[in-house]
């Protein structure tokens, strides 16, 4: 599908970002325990979403957070071989786990990249929820540009903790042309390494379906992950 091809090249150009930091800024180091979820949110941030849920199979509730800076700060956009600076909020992804002993919560992941911020004024917030389900954690990324885009993008990232990594063990992705009414689907199971693509149109029920094998060697985790749409999955398709 060409128009994917290219939405993909103009979703990847606006939203794949690897920030370096203003001299007047720089992510916080977060504390490692506490008791409640506002131990966890540091001075000058707020909470933007949470979410509960077993994510080591202890038969406890755990606590992942999305906390974003209260302010707007300069910093450095890097995309592909250009850069500018851009005014931003920027956002860390918290996990916490609770530990029954000790009665409180650990915190086990501080990542700073894999949310993306909303800094683009002509694209709808990328971040969408996070949600908790049979000890998987899944992240919604939405792409929805207000203008310079037909492309309309949903992906769901999904992380299971195991070897003390949260490996991504799946993802799904659903394109949809708003001028063509063209859908694309592609489900990912990285355990399988089988991929399910599902292409149509808004206009019908009817979709054409293929399977591939994935040419993966090992699980990606949430540390070497960096961001979404950085990872060439496929020839010309970024995850």
């Amino acid at each position: 599908m060409r128009y994917l091809k290219h939405s993909i090249l103009i979703i990847l150009s606006l939203v794949l970002i690897e920030f370096s930091f203003a001299q007047n800024f720089a992510y916080p180091s977060i504390r490692k325990q506490g008791k409640e979820l506002k131990s966890f949110i540091p001075k000058g941030w707020i909470l933007l979403d949470s979410t509960k849920g077993d994510l080591n199979k202890d038969k406890f509730d755990d606590l992942v957070l999305v906390v974003q800076h209260k302010d707007s700060v300069k910093m450095i956009k890097h995309d592909f071989e250009e850069s500018e600076p851009v005014i931003t909020q920027p956002r860390m992804l918290l996990i916490l786990f609770y530990n029954q002993l000790a009665r409180q919560y650990e915190l086990i992941e501080q990542n700073n990249q894999f949310i993306l911020n909303h800094d683009n004024e002509n694209m709808e917030d990328p971040y969408l929820d996070m949600y908790i389900h049979k000890g998987v954690l899944n992240i919604g990324i939405y792409i929805f540009m207000n203008m310079g885009g037909w492309e309309v993008s949903n992906n769901t990232y999904q992380f299971r903790y195991q070897h003390n990594e949260f490996a991504l063990i799946g993802a799904d992705c659903r394109s949809t042309n708003r001028g063509s009414g063209a859908t694309e689907d592609r489900s990912y199971n990285f355990l399988t390494k089988k991929v399910k693509i599902s292409t149509g149109n808004i206009s019908s029920d009817r979709q054409r379906v293929v399977w591939r094998k994935l040419m993966i060697k090992e699980l990606k985790t949430i540390k070497n992950f960096k961001s979404p749409f950085s990872w060439q999955v496929e020839e010309d398709f970024y995850l």
